[in-house]
């Protein structure tokens, strides 16, 4: 019988190791140094590399081989060997889920913990997978050995729920915090293994494997068996579709892109063309909402946010991130969950239809109100980058009201008002204002969709117009924010009492 993935290709040495790279270093350097410690608890969501980082400690440890200052198992010898197919003496794991009564522990645990290690020169590790599923006399059994070890005896104590672990027990390990891996890493993984198993497997299936997985290599690596097992070295769409469920990307960006725009007779014919096309509605749904999100948190957080997404997409979110407003995207998340919760309907795409409509219902009042409230943007002024033309109204206009400007950001961002004192308008056109600042961290802090959305939102209130706002460095910064400023002698003065500094 063909052996799985998962299994087939764990790591065998710290090198291999996908992802956690801090924690990967500090055990190197322990194990290198002869300096480790008598507990550690490994902690963060499955098939993150808990147990095969614990092994590999192990392995390691008793290695007959390792060279002085180095921590790679050597893997050939037979203490190795014994390890890595689980038959060593010295290395003893043990499932908590099964085993969670006390006598066990005192059987298992304490009683083997007595005995000294068979390799002299090496050392017995228990590994106490899922230990959060002891019972509390258990942990109160197993804490005063962690309180005393014997020496040449190593606890490594793994979970996924670290709230369910007792301080006590907790307070006396060396604590990892495992991460999810990467959606990149483990794209490079699975390359890596259809190369190995001599497969072809198209780019975008081994994406939606590593997206599907949720940072679980483990759980990506099964996705990947079991696509490779319906396949004669070549793994299709088609293929692929009996065990991942079909991705709906482009027509889920088609629905947001609609609802953005406000047209609802677009929405509702996508949503049943797809019924028609036999899209499955609750993975479509799922997708959506995941969508919303990671254009939700790019507007919110900016640029730094990663996007594990394909090229096109990321492009279409970062649009979105700019063209549709913080609150409607709240807005509309919220709606779709509340229509999740309508579980026995005769129409199966009736819930999202209905988040469709609400969503645009509650939409035209404020659009009517905005039309009317907010002139039509000025076609007419000229744009320029390098030199502030004192001429154009708008710019006199924002020139008078800066200190306004200001001022309503404060509630915002204090942060921002602080930025706007030492930036300056450098050209409008077509209802664009472009912002110059002097330094590239101002220009980070201020590049932001929602600094950007709020920023632009004060402007259109305070001068009665429908702007937007851009920013950018200006390359003739000194001489064009004196021009704005008109070297006001009280805005000077501010703004040496926020920055600091001396009038020269």
């Amino acid at each position: 019988m063909p052996e799985v993935l998962y299994r087939k290709y764990r790591p065998m040495t710290f090198k291999e190791v996908v992802g956690q790279k801090p924690i990967k270093l500090t055990l190197q350097n322990e194990i290198a140094s002869g300096k480790s410690a008598h507990a550690y608890l490994f902690v963060g969501p499955r098939g993150t590399g808990k147990t095969t980082l614990a092994r590999l400690f192990a392995r390691s440890l008793n290695c007959l081989n390792r060279k002085e200052n180095e921590s790679e198992p050597c893997n050939e010898c037979d203490v190795c060997r014994q390890i890595t197919q689980g038959n060593f003496m010295d290395v003893i794991e043990i499932d908590a889920a099964s085993h969670t009564g006390v006598d066990n522990v005192r059987e298992n645990i304490i009683a083997s913990s007595q005995v000294p290690p068979f390799n002299k020169k090496g050392y017995k590790v228990f590994v106490i997978d899922e230990v959060h599923m002891l019972s509390k006399s258990a942990f109160n059994a197993l804490l005063k050995t962690l309180e005393e070890p014997p020496k040449h005896i190593i606890f490594i104590l793994a979970t996924t729920e670290i709230h369910k672990v007792p301080e006590t027990i907790i307070s006396r390990c060396q604590r990892f915090d495992f991460k999810k891996i990467p959606q990149a890493d483990i794209v490079k993984r699975l390359t890596e293994i259809i190369e190995w198993e001599k497969v072809t497997v198209p780019d975008h299936i081994l994406g939606e494997i590593a997206r599907r997985s949720e940072g679980c290599l483990r759980d990506a690596k099964s996705l990947l068996g079991q696509v490779i097992s319906l396949s004669q070295g070549k793994v299709t769409d088609e293929l692929a579709s009996l065990v991942l469920p079909t991705s709906n990307w482009q027509e889920v960006d088609t629905l947001v892109e609609a609802l953005r725009v406000a047209n609802l007779s677009t929405a509702l014919n996508q949503l049943n063309k797809m019924v028609n096309e036999g899209v499955d509605l609750h993975n479509f749904t799922l997708d959506l909402i995941d969508y919303l999100r990671q254009i939700l948190l790019y507007q919110s957080i900016g640029p730094s946010f990663a996007l594990d997404f394909p090229e096109n997409l990321i492009t279409s979110i970062k649009k979105h991130a700019q063209d549709f407003p913080l609150a409607d995207l709240s807005r509309l998340l919220n709606i779709i969950l509340e229509k999740l919760t309508i579980k026995e309907t005769l129409i199966d795409q009736l819930p999202l239809e209905l988040a469709c409509v609400e969503f645009l219902l509650d939409k035209e009042p404020m659009q009517e109100k905005d039309q009317k409230s907010v002139p039509e943007v000025t076609e007419n002024a000229e744009k320029k980058t390098k030199k502030i033309d004192s001429n154009i109204n708008l710019i006199e206009s924002l020139q008078t009201n800066w200190p306004k400007i200001r001022e309503e950001t404060k509630p915002f961002n204090h942060s921002l008002s602080a930025l706007l004192q030492t930036s300056h308008p450098v050209s409008t056109d077509n209802g664009i204002v472009v912002i110059g600042v002097e330094y590239d961290f101002h220009l980070q802090q201020m590049d932001k969709p929602n600094v950007k959305n709020h920023l632009a939102k004060v402007l259109s209130d305070v001068l009665g117009q429908n702007l937007r706002v851009e920013i950018q460095i200006d390359d003739n910064y000194t001489e064009n924010h004196q021009t704005f400023k008109g070297k006001n002698d009280k805005e000077v003065g501010e703004i040496l009492d926020t920055f600091g500094g001396e009038v020269v």
